[in-house]
């Protein structure tokens, strides 16, 4: 079972990209064209950070903010 982790996510008007703006994962970042797209990048993004395996299961919750 893996521990939940929150990432907070927000557009970027100067790049036109979806970004992550805040995380449990220090260091964490990441674009992406689309939320849907940034959101399905995550959890690998996450896994690398962590060093973990390519398959650990890794729970991602989304919060999307305005900034």
């Amino acid at each position: 079972m893996s521990h939940p982790i929150t990432v907070r996510c927000g557009f970027d008007a100067a790049t036109g990209l979806y970004v992550v703006r805040d995380s449990e994962v220090p260091g964490l970042v990441g674009e992406a064209p689309t939320m849907r797209d940034l959101m399905c990048r995550l959890p690998g993004l996450i896994r690398d950070r962590l060093g973990l395996a390519p398959d650990a299961a890794v729970d991602v919750f989304v919060e999307r903010v305005v900034r």
